[in-house]
């Protein structure tokens, strides 16, 4: 029986997985039109199962997909940059040898001249891992191919990667001179539906029906979360009976509390790194608008961390916030005094029908800052 994955990408032969048709169509129009174009979202949002499923959907229209990784590159020279990727191309393409060695930008457009009976679509995961030596260069290789395509056989490249579109316009040359990008959404209500529901037929097991909204409306739809919730369910909750909100809460209880949950560790780190941001956004006040040039918001956005809630910026994910909240919670220079929250606060008054009820606990949060008299956080040493 397949399982719920929470280690990595999916196959769909071995754990559930959301197919994401529509979105799949969308990459193949791309490829078709041998547009160059970006994959940029959050670490364990679907990226790469989801282009791996695009790579098996262009292979099936005669294209030959490759896919190399610049992780763990940021560091090292570029003569040693420049050999990892002759490497990885050359180890990809073993079936169609051709000898070519890579040292420079000028190498890499001649090694895909010399393939012009191929139609290659070529992924690049983990893009931002791509040391600050090669960057213009393999931008400007890049948009070279792009508009010189009657001479190689580079149909389509996709970039992969949590960073934004915007970061590689603004630190070289603009990318192909196409500022395309393809979003990876997060899950649905219906595809979160859809992924348990394959469950439920392979095992026989149900859900109750407000469990699978209850999964959405706390983690609205992030893959990590989504999977990893479900699993915690199945395995260690809820053993061959009916999975319900009693098994959801205790399992909410767990990764709120207790659990060392990566996805969650990751988005809390990541918040702080923009401290001062962050007690403005959980603990001010005033509405912070949401604004894609601020470097904050960027920042904070392209991890994942925030998003844009009706034109302002929020915390999407309740889970997320409930646990970012307690990270950022004073507990010194005297300042926990302003909470009256002890260091066994249960959340247990703030879950609903639905789970979590993230903006009760935040106003509660702000009562006491307001009733004290702390008006603000003194951000000035938290940048």
């Amino acid at each position: 029986m397949r399982e719920f994955n929470t280690t990595g990408p999916c196959d769909p032969t071995q754990h559930y997985t959301v197919m994401r048709e529509a979105l799949i169509a969308k990459g193949l129009e791309k490829v078709r039109k041998g547009r160059y174009f970006t994959l940029f979202a959050p670490r364990q949002s679907g990226k790469t199962t989801y282009f791996q499923l695009l790579l098996e959907a262009v292979k099936e229209e005669g294209f030959t997909p490759i896919w190399i990784s610049f992780e763990k590159l940021k560091t090292v020279t570029r003569k040693v940059f420049y050999q990892n990727v002759t490497h990885q191309l050359h180890q990809r393409l073993a079936k169609y040898p051709v000898k070519k060695t890579i040292t420079n930008q000028v190498d890499l457009v001649e090694f895909f001249e010399q393939r012009q009976n191929q139609s290659i679509v070529l992924v690049i995961d983990e893009f931002e891992g791509i040391p600050d030596s090669v960057l213009s260069e393999m931008m400007h290789a890049f948009r070279q191919m792009y508009h010189e395509k009657q001479y190689h056989a580079l149909n389509s490249l996709i970039l992969v990667g949590v960073s934004t579109l915007a970061e590689l316009v603004t630190s070289s040359a603009s990318p192909f001179n196409v500022a395309d990008e393809l979003k990876v959404s997060y899950f649905t209500f219906e595809e979160i539906t859809q992924l348990i529901d394959q469950y439920v037929v392979e095992s026989g097991q149900p859900f109750d029906p407000p469990v699978i909204k209850a999964i959405y409306d706390n983690t609205k739809g992030q893959p990590g979360l989504v999977c990893a919730l479900a699993a915690h369910l199945i395995e260690t909750v809820a053993f061959d009976k009916t999975v319900t909100m009693d098994d959801f809460f205790a399992t909410l209880n767990y990764f709120l509390k207790s659990k060392y949950d990566k996805n969650i560790l990751n988005i809390v780190q990541k918040a702080k790194q923009k401290k001062a941001f962050m007690y403005r956004l959980l603990f001010g006040e005033e509405p912070i608008d949401f604004n894609i040039y601020t470097e904050d918001i960027a920042y904070l956005h392209a991890h994942g961390v925030i998003d844009n809630i009706e034109e302002r910026a929020g915390i999407l994910v309740p889970l997320y916030s409930k646990c970012i909240i307690t990270a950022f919670r004073p507990i010194s220079n005297g300042e926990r005094m302003h909470y009256g929250f002890s260091a066994n606060d249960t959340f247990d008054e703030y879950l609903n029908d639905d789970g979590l009820n993230i903006h009760a606990l935040l106003n509660k949060y702000r009562q006491y800052v307001r009733r004290r008299g702390f008006k603000a956080f003194n951000t000035e040493n938290l940048k």
